[in-house]
């Protein structure tokens, strides 16, 4: 399992990749940077684009809200950090 931070930010759907390999490493990330305002994915994938998928399925089914679903994401990566 990997564990993906995200929030909503502004209206839309923002992920913080990578992806960590706790749960604990995730939330502390969450806390130091957006205080209080995320949550944390458990998902079987690495792949940021196959995460984002997964957390947008997430917000549908929440909210009911498909233009919320389908609109673009943001990546935000912490500093110094690539996607791999």
């Amino acid at each position: 399992m990997f564990f993906w931070v995200w929030a909503m930010h502004e209206g839309k759907i923002v992920v913080f990749p990578p992806p960590y390999s706790t749960e604990s490493e995730a939330s502390e990330y969450g806390f130091r940077h957006l205080g209080s305002n995320f949550e944390v994915a458990s998902l079987t994938t690495r792949d940021v684009a196959k995460a984002t998928r997964t957390i947008k399925r997430t917000v549908f089914d929440r909210t009911d809200n498909l233009d919320l679903a389908l609109q673009r994401a943001k990546h935000k990566l912490p500093e110094g950090k690539e996607v791999t």
